[in-house]
């Protein structure tokens, strides 16, 4: 298992992040996320307790020492340095992080599916 970060423009290349933002306007202005960020290229998700111990259950099935780090952090970093390239002010971004399954994640047969 893994928890993967992920930031994306909003637009048809993305259309079920765009979906799964469920608004008429979809995602936040870089902008404004930028300026939360004091203009750094990041942002931080806080990881709630229900993910963390969820985390945390994963990994002692897993046996898996960076999924048990992750669950002890309060949060994590999202990276937004792919998206400098955009202009701030018009372009709407979507932003979070998914828990991937990866091959050969043993005692997790039936997780996802």
């Amino acid at each position: 298992m893994k928890l993967q970060t992920y930031a994306d423009v909003v637009n048809s290349e993305n259309p079920s992040r765009t979906a799964a933002a469920g608004t008429a306007n979809p995602g936040e202005l870089l902008e404004d996320v930028l300026r939360r960020s004091e203009g750094r290229y990041e942002v931080s998700i806080v990881l709630s307790d229900r993910v963390r111990d969820e985390l945390r259950k994963m990994s002692e099935i897993t046996s898996d020492s960076k999924l048990a780090t992750t669950a002890n952090q309060s949060e994590v970093k999202v990276s937004l340095e792919h998206l400098r390239q955009y202009d701030p002010g018009s372009t709407r971004i979507v932003y979070g992080f998914t828990i991937e399954r990866e091959p050969g994640d043993a005692g997790l047969e039936n997780f996802g599916r």
